[in-house]
């Protein structure tokens, strides 16, 4: 026996290791066991004393030793032994499983244990593991039935556990191989069960997951440093992801045992996700997690776990990574989860296929087809938490599986669907910013081939799934609309406008102009490029631009932020930022072109975006107009009266800077004072750089420098006046600073690139970028004015009139209109030219010269119509007048020097002829070009248009409208005189046919030309009205606005025959379905075009000429015209009614003067009706959106209206008595809306289409057929929509709160009970020409149909108002007076001829007293137009200067602000007014007439100003119909504040009484005074003694303040106009015993007299006369309209009895209202009282 083989039997024997004397020998002794134990092979038969050595080494002293080295070497010399006793191992299975539990002790050990002496000791124990397979052995212990089995089961578990976790991120990788391999060894063991112990201890490390988060180090040491040194720094995140090395170890034995261990992982998870119990019970793994979906516990059985640990959903879900056939049977058990009744169960399925089927690398989604499509099911599952999680899986989805082209159409389906039908807003909201996240960073094809693989293709989102997304920018959610238009606008600008503009970008601005026409063909040019591949790329994208520019309707008063997001967007998104360089100025000039053709025919889309940049210009305007005030308040000296008056209006300005931006702060109103304390601070900061940098970006050419600057230094500057002020400033800059998309820069790129495509003969694509210049010199003309533009400008119109170009070329260059286009820039941008330093005048005109030429050159030989227009007006704009005194003077020669030749060359009968058919079509349209430039020349120059002829000749103008009115429209045969001298020309030349004429003598087959649109006479016709009406407009608004300087001026007004031939032609041109008098014998405009087209034109223009600045609508547009004109609004062509639709929104909302209310009732017929009952709707053409959009505008003129009324009120009221009695009995019917609401019912009565009898339906009437039953049911739904289109406005202009319903009733019942008159039998508009036979509604079928139909109107009319009631305060009864117009409604028929007062208790009043002699009956009532027109006297209350016939109203400062009480438009009804007056009295409104704008018109104030000082009007105190049991005021509707009168009256006479007429009429007294000559003054003196009612020295009470009793019972009388209107005074009829007696007394010789003294104390005719007659009493209200807390009127029996109460208690009757004697008077008190 060798030396060694002695030494190891000795050695590994028990009793050497016995034999230890301490420790550290025992250690020793240990090592060289276990050394000789791995250096030799060593069996039991070799070593008799080996035997002894297991029972020691598993003894306690050193198995179970308190030190740790002993127990490391005890394990280790074990390890070897089951290597040398292996298979079995020399301990019984008690001793083997405690040797294995310090062996998991010791394994233990390794996890924090990386490069250390025990490391290598640990690492070889699991080496021996991995290598022997040592773990076996406890499944062998297992798979016995002896008593240690169970502890053998723990044991396994509990060292896979160990094996698991000891593997470290920094141990070498054959840590995590002998890992890996000794557990692979002991579940390869298992025959056939695998214990779920030992399943749960592998899945429950796969389920945490491949990453672990663990505490950060350097976290605790960065908070010990900040600790230490008090440094504030940003700290490390508290934890860290690491590589979870269990996760791997144990994937790794998965995928080596799969198919051991497949069907018992299976089987457990199917048992864990079916809730099988006995697998429940005997598993670790929790069923759920409680914290997300709340499920509760059942019996004993832990089926939840928190949301940290892991669960059976998330160790499927890993499962799949690591073997996912194992799943095969489990994705099924967890698809019937998705139908389950528990919402836990269902979510967390959910959850689970939506994460399975979008992992990156699965195919379960593939695989499993019917658990996919159900699963998508639960996109629109019950619970919205499941909805929630479906957003998130489905997006998912599209970014991982986007390989997957038919799945991904089904996600996007499913998510479109929730965009646009899910019910919470959250949920809407979630999809909306996942959807908009994948798109934007979604990849092209291109990436993809790099390798960009972690977002998907753009492919993979849908152009439905964007759409979808576009539908919910008309969300009512400010949130929702405003995230939406904002992802689209990125997603646009990302995906298509920098892809396709990326080759451009590359070659900068020296790209090469056949790259730039490539991109063109491609996208927007319709004659080359792939039609499909364009189609698909437009659908997907080329909508969004519409979307963005809708999104300017949402308005600033509602949502500010979307207005200032649409800015942002527009500016610095849809083509990229200028500060981020984006896109080169070429580049972004293509984009713009490509943008603006994408809205090409979106009419709504292009409108707004109009409207965006017109508030941007309307802002920058205002801004610059301010910082001038400003300036010069600064010049004055500090403290003067002339530094306070300029820095007043400095503030104004500001003011109306406000107005165009945000609201200030969190939405105050402009007028409060909040509002004005933020507009103060900035108007008062030092910081004189602010205001210099605002006026660097108050023009639209400054740079793209200034706007940065702006907004990087505005918010600084202004930071130290405040947050509001800040946000409010930077809000200012954003809106008036010019974007990317409009700026100099692009204009003159496009200017450049529309020349060079011209020069490629690509007509096409220049038109493209002469658009652009187009709409944006349309809104800022200076960007077409920079020097290098205009420049550009002049050589592109000059090369296209003169390069020589091919035929193809010159077809194309008609077809896209270049010339009309670069004329229509010009003319826009020639007045914005900037001066030139330098340069004397005639030098200026020598650089215009050519251009000139060529402007003239089209307006004489072959421009279009259109072209010739423009070019008039460029040649107009080159003239360079100058705002001096001799403004009038210099323009007029400039004017004549210009055009007089031009306008000699035109009026030549050579073009100034009617065409014969045998010419030519180019011959034949001259004439059209010739009128058109004839208009163009009338409305630039009228000075020179209007010069007369020499010796008294007729002028060239003069001639030019004879020809069109005489010879184009009413057909005259007479010629054109154009000769200076008699015999200057021939009679053939100068002698023009009659197109009846003319066509007789040529009689020849139609041309296939007549195939067109419309023919050249009708555009001729169309040319002859454009001509007079533009004629009429220019002269009357030229003569106006040099007023001041008519001393130079030689223009006439038009005549009054003239302007009423006019008016007659354009009314005769619509009554006869568009056939002209000059075409009676249909020789021509037989086409259904044709007359169409001059309905629209006769329409629009006698739309125009209605408008309020001209003054001519209330003189010469008659009510049967009215109600002609009223048949275009329900034209059967849609473009007539479109452009009547559209003239209307215009004269509503563009206008600065206010509509008639005439014209405002028109928005009743602009409803649509039904498709399948167009005859409903007088088979009007259907209009969609644009009779929506004139709802809209004239819902803004009512509001408009409403702040002129209420300014008007306060202002009359400010000035005196007198003028508020004035007001209310004059101006009140012309400015307040609710008086629209007659003449709307007076059209609908006398419309065919409006049901004449509301009960048509009723189940009984069998007479009628299913078809009549169809029309009767969509008439009146017609009418009532109608009704609705009224109403709407009228009440919610007033908002919830609106008390106007109770006055719209009483106003309903009122026109109920007088019968509507047929105007279409009278030719003049006045009903004084109306005999009182013809008033009479008897045996007139047109006016009893017409009565029938206003009953049924009125009763609709009720229904709809009553619906509107939803408060108290909706049925505040209106203190005053109601009118209807006479002209329109004729009077009720009473017993007496003339209305007599009567009180409630007559019997207590002598009749003597009430028919006592009048000292004005001795003397003759002189007519009003006769009366001597003196001055009147000031009225009381108000200052000479307000009087309107001493002096003009002086200025701003006075007491009669001419900005506020300028809003007040006369109304359609009123006396004529001369279309020039120059009286006095429009010095009160304005010269012009009322000025309609809100900013003109501020409300008046609701404090105190109406409680204190202000006398109360007798209109509110005597007239008020019915008694109000609360003391409530009324100061939105009315203005008005009294104290409604106890007393409720017992019926209302009816008075007929002069319309109110306008403001502006030049004769008669001021609207403030109502004093006229002597003789009315006496007369009206005479009234108010015998009228007036003295009171008791009692005051009248508003709330808490208390009135002067001294006011009268009833207006004071007014000089007033022609015309008749019914008024209803709130007094009481007379009786039956009167009646008689004045029946005997009266006789016609003295009846006008006695009229006169009994009413107005003025004349009238007898036809009012007869209608004072046929006048009798009516309640306002009928007692079921009257409100339920009011009392009913007092019988007669109890008429004494009230009156004796009332007069003996005074508390009976209110102050403010006189008691009934007290209203009759005695000629003592009246007397006193005048």
């Amino acid at each position: 026996m060798s030396r060694s083989a002695k030494k190891a039997v000795a050695v590994l024997s028990g009793a050497y290791l016995e034999g230890a004397g301490n420790k550290n020998e025992t250690i020793r002794r240990l090592r060289e066991i276990t050394s000789e134990l791995s250096s030799s092979e060593i069996s039991p038969s070799s070593h008799p004393t080996l035997s002894s050595l297991p029972p020691v080494l598993c003894s306690t002293p050193l198995l179970r030793s308190s030190d740790k080295q002993i127990r490391l070497h005890t394990v280790l010399a074990c390890m070897e032994l089951f290597y040398v006793y292996a298979p079995s191992p020399p301990w019984d299975d008690a001793e083997t499983l405690d040797i294995f539990d310090q062996t998991i002790r010791q394994l233990g050990n390794l996890a924090h244990c990386t490069a250390s002496r025990e490391f290598e000791s640990y690492f070889r124990i699991l080496e021996m593991l991995s290598e022997v397979k040592i773990g076996v052995v406890l499944v062998d212990l297992i798979r016995t039935e002896s008593e240690c089995r169970t502890r053998a089961e723990e044991t396994l578990q509990e060292l896979i556990k160990t094996l698991l976790a000891g593997v470290h991120v920094d141990h070498p990788p054959e840590v995590g191989t002998h890992a890996e391999n000794a557990i692979a060894a002991c579940l390869e063991e298992f025959e056939t069960v695998i214990p779920i112990g030992v399943l749960d201890e592998l899945l429950l490390a796969v389920g945490q997951g491949p990453v672990v988060y663990v505490p950060n180090p350097e976290y605790s040491k960065a908070v010990a440093r900040k600790k230490r040194d008090g440094a504030e720094k940003e700290l490390p995140p508290k934890e860290i992801q690491q590589t979870h090395c269990a996760y791997l170890v144990a994937a790794k034995v998965i995928r080596k045992t799969e198919d051991k261990v497949s069907s018992p992982v299976a089987a457990l998870l199917n048992g864990l996700l079916g809730g099988d119990e006995s697998v429940v019970r005997k598993t670790s793994i929790a069923c759920a997690d409680s914290e997300e979906w709340g499920v509760k516990k059942k019996g004993t059985i832990v089926a939840t776990a928190p949301s940290n640990e892991v669960n059976v959903y998330s160790i499927t879900y890993e499962l799949h990574r690591i073997a996912p056939n194992i799943l095969t049977t489990v994705i099924g058990t967890v698809a019937s989860n998705l139908v389950s009744g528990d919402v836990g169960a269902r979510g967390r399925a959910t959850k689970l296929l939506g994460r399975l089927f979008g992992a990156r690398t699965s195919d379960v989604a593939r695989r499993f087809g019917p658990c996919f499509r159900e699963w998508l099911r639960r996109s629109i599952d019950s619970e919205p938490k499941i909805r929630e999680t479906m957003v998130k899986c489905l997006t998912n989805f599209l970014s991982n599986k986007h390989a997957e082209t038919a799945l991904c159409q089904d996600v996007n389906d499913a998510l479109a669907n929730i965009i646009i039908n899910e019910p919470v807003l959250d949920i809407r909201l979630l999809a909306i910013h996942q959807v908009c996240d994948v798109a934007h960073n979604a990849t092209y094809g291109e990436d993809e081939a790099i390798g960009r693989q972690s977002n998907p293709p753009i492919s993979a989102i849908s152009a439905e799934l964007l759409q979808a997304v576009g539908t919910r920018v008309g969300s009512k959610n400010k949130t929702e609309h405003r995230d939406a238009i904002t992802g689209l606008g990125q997603i646009y600008h990302r995906h298509y406008m920098k892809r396709k503009l990326s080759d451009l970008q590359e070659g900068g601005d020296d790209v090469n102009i056949g790259e730039i026409l490539e991109v063109l063909r491609a996208e927007c040019l319709s004659s080359c490029g792939d039609k499909r591949k364009k189609q698909t790329t437009d659908d997907k994208f080329g909508w969004i631009p519409q979307k963005v520019f809708e999104c300017v309707s949402f308005p600033d008063a509602s949502d500010p932020d979307m207005r200032n997001r649409i800015f942002q967007l527009v500016d610095d998104v849809l083509l990229g930022s200028a500060k981020s360089h984006s896109l080169s100025p070429t580049s972004r000039a293509v984009g713009l072109a490509m943008i603006l053709h994408s809205l090409k025919g979106k009419d709504n889309a292009r409108k707004w975006m109009t409207t965006l940049f017109t508030q941007r210009a309307n802002l920058q305007r205002a801004l610059g107009s301010y910082l001038d005030a400003r300036l010069r308040a600064k010049n004055y000296e500090t403290g003067s009266a002339e530094a306070f008056t300029a820095d007043a209006e400095a503030m104004e300005k500001l003011e109306v800077v406000a107005s165009l931006t945000a609201p200030i702060g969190s939405g105050s109103p402009l007028n409060s004072d909040a509002a004005f304390a933020v507009l103060k601070k900035l108007h008062t900061a030092k910081d004189k750089h602010i205001f210099r940098i605002l006026s660097t970006i108050a023009t639209p050419i400054h740079s793209p420098v200034a706007r940065a600057r702006a907004f990087d230094e505005l918010p600084k500057r202004t930071k130290s006046l405040g947050n509001e002020t800040s946000s409010w400033v930077k809000s200012l800059a954003r809106r008036c600073s010019m974007g990317s998309f409009f700026n100099t820069e692009s204009i003159e790129h496009c200017i450049i690139l529309s020349q060079e495509c011209f020069e490629a003969d690509d007509c096409e694509a220049s038109s493209l970028f002469l658009e652009c210049v187009k709409i944006a010199t349309s809104v800022f003309p200076t960007l077409g004015a920079t020097e290098e533009g205009f420049k550009n400008l002049a050589e592109f119109f000059d090369s296209c009139q003169t390069t020589s170009v091919s035929h193809s070329t010159k077809k194309d260059m008609e077809k896209f209109g270049l010339l009309t286009s670069i004329s229509d820039i010009l003319a826009k941008a020639a007045s914005c030219r900037p001066a030139v330093d330098g340069k004397s005048e005639s030098k200026a005109d020598e650089s215009t010269t050519t251009l000139r030429s060529q402007l003239l050159r089209l307006c004489t030989r072959d421009g279009t119509p259109e072209q010739a227009k423009n070019s008039v007006h460029a040649i107009s704009s080159l003239i360079n007048p100058q705002t001096k005194s001799t403004d009038v003077a210099s323009r007029l020669r400039k004017e004549k020097e210009e055009f007089l030749p031009l306008l000699k060359a035109l009026v030549s009968p050579s073009r100034l002829s009617i065409p014969d058919d045998d010419s030519n079509l180019k011959h034949q349209s001259r004439i059209v070009s010739v009128l058109s430039a004839i208009a163009a020349i009338s409305e630039c120059a009228p000075y020179a248009f209007n010069t007369p002829g020499e010796g008294g000749k007729s002028g060239w103008g003069k001639r030019a409208l004879e020809f069109a009115l005489n010879a184009v429209l009413l057909g005259k045969r007479q010629s054109l005189n154009t000769s200076r001298d008699a015999d200057g020309n021939s009679e053939s030349e100068n002698e023009v046919d009659s197109p009846e004429k003319s066509g007789r003598l040529s009689p020849r087959k139609k041309s296939s030309k007549k195939q067109y649109e419309s023919s050249v006479h009708c555009r001729m016709l169309c040319g002859a009205i454009e001509l007079l009406v533009t004629h009429i407009k220019s002269t009357i608004s030229k003569l106006k606005s040099d007023r001041t300087q008519s001393k130079y001026s030689v223009l006439e007004e038009p005549s009054t025959t003239y302007l009423s031939e006019v008016f007659c032609v354009l009314v005769q041109i619509i009554e006869a379905g568009g056939v002209p008098p000059s075409s009676v014998n249909g020789r021509y405009c037989k086409t259904e075009e044709d007359q169409a087209e001059l309905r629209r034109c006769a329409a629009v223009n006698l739309i125009k000429l209605s408008d309020a600045s001209l003054q001519l609508e209330q003189k010469y547009l008659t009510p049967r015209m009215w109600h002609i004109l009223s048949n275009a609004v329900l034209d059967k062509a849609t473009s007539v009614r479109e452009s009547v639709m559209e003239e209307l929104s215009t004269m509503y909302t563009a206008s600065r003067f206010m509509p008639s209310l005439r014209f405002v009732a028109l928005i009743t017929l602009c409803v649509d009706s039904d498709h399948g009952h167009l005859s409903a709707n007088a088979n009007a053409a259907n209009v969609g959106r644009r009779s929506v959009s004139i709802k809209t505008a004239a819902t803004q003129c009512i509001k408009s209206i409403r702040n002129t009324f209420q300014s008007t009120q306060a202002q009359c009221r400010s000035l005196g008595r007198e003028a508020e009695k004035n007001f209310e009995s004059r101006l009140k019917m012309k400015i307040m809306p609710e008086y629209c609401v007659p003449y709307a019912f007076h059209l609908l009565a006398f419309r065919h289409e409006t049901p004449g009898a509301a009960g048509a339906l009723n189940a009984d009437d069998s007479f009628l057929d299913e078809d009549e039953l169809a029309n009767a049911e969509a008439s009146q739904k017609t009418l009532k929509k109608r009704l609705k289109w009224l109403f709407d406005p009228l009440i919610h202009s007033l908002g919830e709160g609106a008390d106007n319903i109770s006055f719209l009733l009483r106003m309903v019942e009122l026109i109920g009970k007088h019968p509507p008159i047929d105007v279409s039998k009278y030719s003049s508009a006045s009903s004084l020409d109306i005999e009182l036979e013809d008033a009479s509604v008897a045996g007139d079928s047109v006016e009893k149909e017409a009565a029938a139909r206003m009953q049924v109107i009125c009763q609709f009319a009720r229904e709809s108002l009553l619906s509107y009631v939803k408060k108290d305060v909706n049925l505040t009864v209106y203190p005053g007076s109601i009118a209807v117009p006479a002209d329109l409604f004729a009077p009720r028929l009473q017993s007496s001829q003339s209305p007599i007062h009567d009180d409630d208790s007559d019997e207590d009043v002598p009749r003597k007293r009430r028919q006592q002699p009048r000292k004005s009956n001795s003397k003759k009532s002189v007519p009003a137009s006769k009366v001597k027109k003196t001055a009147p006297a000031p009225s009381r209350g108000s200052s000479e200067k307000l009087n309107a016939r001493s002096a003009p109203l002086p200025s701003k400062d006075d007491q009669l602000n001419k900005a506020m009480l300028s809003p007040a438009p006369s109304s359609s009804n009123s006396g004529s007014v001369s279309p020039a007056s120059k009286g006095d009295e429009s010095s009160v409104f304005g010269e012009d007439g009322p000025i309609f704008s809100p900013a003109a018109s501020p409300l008046p104030s609701d404090t105190a100003d109406f409680a204190n000082g202000l006398d109360v009007s007798p209109i509110a105190q005597a007239e008020t119909p019915v008694k109000q049991s609360s003391k409530k005021t009324n100061t939105r509707f009315s203005g008005v504040e009294s104290k409604v009168a106890n007393k409720k009256r017992k019926s209302n006479d009816i008075e007929p009484f002069d319309e109110f007429p306008s403001p502006f009429d030049s004769e008669g007294p001021s609207f403030l005074s109502s004093q006229g000559s002597s003789k009315e003054k006496k007369s009206v003196n005479n009234a108010k003694k015998r009228k007036s009612t003295p009171t008791s020295g009692g005051t009248a009470s508003t709330g808490k303040e208390k009135k002067p009793s001294s006011q009268k019972s009833k207006a004071t009388p007014v000089s007033v106009d022609s015309k008749v209107m019914v008024n209803i005074t709130n007094t009481s009829g007379p009786t039956k015993k009167e009646l008689a007696v004045l029946k005997k007394k009266k006789s016609p010789n003295n009846s006008m007299s006695q009229a006169t003294d009994d009413e107005l104390d003025f004349p009238i005719s007898p036809a009012k006369e007869a209608v004072r007659r046929s006048g009798k009493s009516a309640s306002l209200l009928s007692e079921k309209s009257i409100p339920a807390r009011q009392a009913r009127a007092p019988s007669k029996a109890k008429v004494g009895k009230r009156k004796k109460a009332a007069d003996s208690s005074p508390s009976t009757t209110s102050p403010s209202e006189p008691s009934p004697s007290a209203r009759r008077g005695t000629r003592s008190s009246a007397r006193l009282r005048t």
